[in-house]
């Protein structure tokens, strides 16, 4: 167990390693995922994109972010939503898990950038469990954001 303590060194509570978690249950909840994220416990985080995919830097590409998900079923949590954004209203939701895109699973950050960028305005279906339910998104760029 790790404690989390506040800047006066109070302690806040106990917090379950992710090894001990998975040992025990076999399962992550969304309370645990944000959790482990919350206080850094959640391994590799991806770095924020800075490079270009086929000539257009990643914030042109994606107007979301997302970290991998360690264990048996790997995917990515989106962490961040771009605020009317066309992956906010594609229905992407920070928490989602995005299990697959277009079948081929688990995808990478990068590969939906590249994604993206090839295919302008058509839609990539991703597979995104939210709040517990399975479901499709669609998710595709807006005219605006078309590769020049």
């Amino acid at each position: 167990m790790s404690e989390v303590s506040d800047r006066k060194g109070r302690l806040l509570g106990l917090l379950p390693m992710l090894g001990a978690l998975l040992a025990v249950t076999g399962a992550l909840t969304w309370g645990d995922i944000w959790a482990q994220r919350h206080f850094g416990l959640i391994g590799q985080t991806l770095p924020r994109p800075h490079g270009v995919v086929q000539g257009e830097s990643w914030r042109q590409v994606l107007d979301f972010t997302a970290d991998p998900v360690p264990g048996p079923q790997p995917g990515l949590v989106v962490t961040s939503v771009r605020s009317r954004g066309y992956a906010e209203k594609a229905g992407l939701a920070v928490g989602d898990w995005i299990e697959s895109a277009d079948g081929r699973e688990p995808p990478t950050l990068q590969a939906l950038a590249e994604e993206l960028s090839a295919r302008g305005q058509q839609p990539i279906h991703l597979r995104v469990v939210h709040q517990g339910a399975v479901r499709t998104v669609e998710l595709a760029r807006e005219p605006g954001l078309m590769a020049r």
